[in-house]
């Protein structure tokens, strides 16, 4: 439960960094230190007039991830925590503990290292889930597989604001927003991913989208062995939260407002080389 302590920040930011670059990353990137810079770059512009409480989890990461952090943001409303390769799942893990024990804001985040950001973009994310109470989690990365899997053709309701259209959808990545109640409430099942578990099957458990319906599963098979498996976990790790728990909400934007690194994970109709391609800075 929340204390009755006045939050001192608007949102609350968890981000984890991890030295080695993998996949293939947007315009090319073979140093993780220039893709971080980039990254860190578009997030302080996403942020726009917020007021951020910031802990950075660096697993095994040189002295030269704190510098770069540090010439980004100002002390006072900044924590580094180092170690020493712990690895995906435990990091996450970690990211719930901090973010679920601190007092400092109501909205939460959790941020990787390997994201892009439009200017302003947490702003509005903030001013949305504001704005609408039924909003428990929000994603600013408007997945491809949104338009490509059956599982994301299912419906969902969509709220008009400016010049983007929010809509609910059933799944996310590992980085989000969310209402610390929430986070609380749900924190049990996100710990499965240190179990095992995939992130689609964590989204599906708590959105169940599609998992009461075995229709579902067999339409998924054409989606490939991921989100079939998916189904498969989410029945595995987190039975519980399917049959009994609270059907929970998760709010994209279309376009979208943010975008993995990764070639293969462009968010749709931005065009991401215009905006950024021109702004690497490879030392």
């Amino acid at each position: 439960m929340m204390s009755n302590k006045t939050p001192s920040a608007d949102l609350a930011v968890c981000y984890r960094i991890y030295p080695r670059v993998s996949g293939h990353p947007v315009f090319g990137f073979t140093d993780k230190l220039d893709l971080v810079r980039l990254n860190l770059e578009t997030f302080r512009a996403a942020a726009g007039n917020l007021k951020l409480k910031l802990w950075f989890l660096l697993d095994n990461c040189p002295p030269a991830y704190e510098d770069l952090i540090r010439s980004f943001f100002p002390s006072n409303s900044l924590e580094i925590i180092n170690l020493g390769g712990e690895g995906n799942g435990a990091t996450f893990c970690r990211q719930i503990d901090v973010l679920t024990a601190q007092q400092e804001a109501e909205l939460v985040y959790f941020a990787e290292d390997d994201y892009l950001y439009l200017p302003g973009a947490l702003e509005r994310s903030v001013d949305f889930i504001k704005k609408h109470p039924e909003t428990e989690f929000l994603t600013l990365f408007d997945h491809a597989a949104h338009y490509t899997q059956y599982i994301h053709q299912l419906g969902g309701d969509t709220i008009s604001e400016g010049e983007h259209v929010w809509r609910k959808v059933a799944s996310t990545c590992l980085t989000f927003m969310a209402r610390r109640t929430s986070l609380v409430e749900t924190a049990d099942v996100f710990r499965t991913f240190a179990a095992g578990n995939s992130d689609l099957a964590i989204w599906l458990s708590l959105t169940k989208r599609g998992v009461l319906n075995p229709w579902s599963f067999i339409r998924s098979l054409n989606d490939g062995l991921f989100v079939s498996a998916s189904h498969a976990l989410a029945w595995r790790h987190a039975t519980r939260q399917i049959l009994r728990g609270k059907r929970r909400s998760i709010w994209a934007p279309q376009p979208s407002l943010a975008t993995h690194m990764e070639m293969n994970g462009l968010a749709p109709n931005v065009d991401w080389n215009k905006i950024y391609g021109s702004r690497i800075q490879i030392k």
